[in-house]
């Protein structure tokens, strides 16, 4: 069984250096990034005009080149560097800003997981798009998440009011639980406890894959407030 545990972490230039399991730890960087961007954001806003700004341009480059646009559900994986966070980096197309609403917004993230665990990654860090304006538009990726690790977030935001999604249960992992971490993860070894017995009657296989959620300041709140909700495991 794989337990997905996911924490919002703020963006800031700390990032280049990774992410840490606790507050003073040495940071260290991941095995896969995942970066949203809208196609009509120019110039790059959040940690994709981070990782464009030390890669003096490279990101904008292949923008301009037409390599990669932003169209809805566009995919780009590309290597990492060592002055990155990460080893490998996923460039997420949102689409047009203005034509993309909550619903989509939410496929658009369970798509992107199910893309995601396909490359079997041991950690993940999903940067969400910011700016002042990207409330809704956080709430709503970081519900399509964790459905698409097989939970589910209680229904807050307009995003998550008796709407359904269209995206396939069958896009979501079978059996995992996702857990919300709010204060420090975990210590190293420890045994993570289901929120659900599975009726195995031991813990024996457990697999631990960490997903840091990337958000402006002035959201990450708001997002973890969301996941104080304690996700469910699907089927729960």
């Amino acid at each position: 069984m794989t337990v997905f545990e996911l924490r919002i972490e703020r963006l800031g230039r700390g990032l280049f250096d990774g992410v840490s399991a606790r507050e003073g730890e040495p940071r260290h960087r991941v095995d896969l990034a995942i970066l949203a961007y809208f196609a009509d954001e120019r110039p790059l806003r959040g940690l994709a005009a981070l990782v464009d700004w030390r890669t003096a341009g490279a990101v904008s480059k292949l923008l301009r080149s037409g390599f990669c646009t932003g169209r809805r559900d566009e995919l780009v994986l590309l290597p990492g560097r060592r002055d990155l966070p990460t080893e490998r980096m996923v460039l997420v197309g949102l689409g047009v800003r203005g034509e993309l609403d909550l619903d989509a917004a939410r496929q658009t993230a369970v798509a992107t997981v199910a893309m995601a665990l396909r490359l079997q990654p041991k950690e993940v860090l999903f940067a969400l798009p910011c700016g002042g304006d990207e409330r809704e538009f956080s709430e709503a990726l970081l519900a399509g998440i964790v459905l698409g690790l097989g939970g589910e977030l209680p229904a807050a935001g307009s995003h998550a009011q008796g709407a359904e999604t269209q995206a396939s249960e069958a896009d979501a992992p079978q059996g995992e639980v996702v857990r919300a971490i709010t204060g420090p993860w975990p210590a190293a070894g420890e045994a993570p406890e289901p929120d659900e017995d599975d009726g195995s009657g031991d813990d024996i296989g457990t697999h631990v894959c960490r997903w840091w959620v990337v958000a402006d300041e002035r959201h990450t709140g708001r997002l973890r407030r969301l996941l104080e909700g304690q996700p469910r495991a699907a089927g729960s």
